[in-house]
């Protein structure tokens, strides 16, 4: 008897926490992939494209040379809006690693999407 109550508890606990990966199918935003709702969303605060282009190099050249396919996909051929690009970089997804604020500041995160955008590689 103790169990089934634990068990709800638990799930009732999972379910008003978002326990789910949280898609776009359960409530999650459709551009942001739902991690956490609205949390990439913004203009690019930054117009610092030099320091973007030195966190690119720093960070994404060697996956992604010159914007262009190399071990992972064009950045040209396909841009993102800033709030995709946001998640990809912290929460990674796929071959990609996630970069935490530790590896590349708020700021720094900014002044990259303002390179992308230079390189069209933001919508």
């Amino acid at each position: 008897m103790m169990s089934k109550w634990v068990t709800a508890i638990a799930t009732l606990v999972l379910i008003g926490c978002g326990g789910s990966e949280g898609g776009a199918e359960e409530g999650g935003s459709e551009e942001t992939g739902g991690s956490e709702s609205g949390a990439y969303e913004g203009p690019i605060a930054s117009t610092d494209t030099e320091k973007g282009a030195e966190v690119y190099a720093s960070f994404c050249d060697d996956c992604h040379p010159d914007g262009e396919e190399d071990v992972g996909p064009s950045l040209i051929d396909h841009p993102h809006t800033p709030a995709m690009l946001r998640q990809q970089i912290r929460e990674g997804s796929g071959r990609m690693r996630p970069f935490s604020e530790g590896r590349i500041s708020d700021e720094d995160l900014e002044a990259l999407l303002a390179y992308l955008a230079s390189i069209n590689a933001v919508k």
